[in-house]
């Protein structure tokens, strides 16, 4: 049993739960301001509410109606998506979010806008550019996502942008361009790029383990962190990768950084295959397990 007290730093706070209630992880017990368990909903709104509300003088309700319009494959849905994207009156995101709903049916004029805020001298248009991008699932939207990682004169939280959109989209196709990002010199973005791999190795495991045993050694950290991360793979899979020492080390690492008690049963056949980088994964479970790990003294 655990003990609260409606009392913090001098304030009374107001509890929101009674004696018997179920609660769920996350749920607030308590609070000192009022807190609203459900959204009410009149409903009613149709494709016509969200066209309207494109003219609407509140941004929010504008950017809202741009993005909802997205869910609606008709021609009225269309040209007033088409409309809003080509309105320079309005403010950019709204134009962005409309273009998004375009391109994501597959529309070359939504396509098309996004290109061209990507030029634009505007680092801020270009970012966001790259965001609603992410949310464009398709094979054109991804190449230009790659074009902007890969563009070396671009700015780096632009290019870091655009690897975690890649990430976001989650198609296999990306990983080439991912890992070539690891040669970056920027940091920001060989992060951003890592993270978006971590994403794609729970689906994509094998294909990064292969890239694993072909990459340089300045790509390898990334991608044996990504693997880590994400734990998607069979300990079979990594022996094919032990191609030099510096393979070894990373699949040591990968290995050793997993939960000792998942893969003890599952790795005889490193110890037949490398003995030595057996004794190091053993070496990295017994350091990290033990108590000592992660202590830090006071300043």
């Amino acid at each position: 049993m655990v003990t609260l007290q409606l009392n913090k730093a001098g304030k009374a706070l107001t509890p929101l739960v009674t004696p018997g209630d179920r609660v769920v992880e996350g749920q607030v017990l308590a609070s000192v301001v009022p807190v609203q368990q459900t959204f009410p909903c009149a409903g009613g709104a149709a494709e016509s509410t969200f066209i309207a509300q494109l003219a609407s003088s509140s941004l929010s309700e504008r950017y809202g109606a741009a993005k909802a319009l997205g869910h609606f494959d008709s021609q009225p849905a269309t040209q007033a998506l088409a409309l809003k994207a080509n309105d320079t009156k309005d403010h950019i995101y709204v134009r962005l979010e409309a273009a998004s709903s375009l391109a994501r049916r597959g529309d070359d004029g939504g396509l098309a806008f996004i290109r061209q805020c990507l030029a634009e001298p505007f680092a801020q248009q270009r970012l966001e550019a790259v965001i609603v991008l992410g949310e464009v699932a398709t094979e054109a939207a991804e190449h230009l996502l790659i074009e902007t990682l890969r563009r070396q004169g671009e700015h780096p939280e632009i290019r870091a942008g655009a690897a975690w959109a890649l990430g976001e989209q989650g198609h296999e196709s990306a990983l080439a361009a991912l890992i070539e990002s690891f040669a970056a010199v920027e940091q920001d973005v060989r992060i951003e790029a890592a993270r978006a791999l971590a994403k794609l190795a729970n689906e994509f495991g094998p294909a990064i383990i292969e890239s694993l045993r072909i990459a340089r050694p300045d790509q390898r950290p990334a991608i044996a962190w990504a693997l880590s991360k994400s734990g998607q793979f069979e300990a079979s899979q990594l022996l094919d990768a032990l191609v030099d020492d510096d393979a070894r080390r990373w699949v040591a690492f990968i290995f050793g950084t997993q939960p000792p008690d998942t893969y003890i049963d599952k790795i005889e056949a490193l110890c037949d295959r490398d003995p030595e980088v057996y004794f190091a994964v053993t070496v990295l479970w017994q350091v990290m397990n033990s108590w000592i790990f992660g202590l830090e003294t006071y300043g």
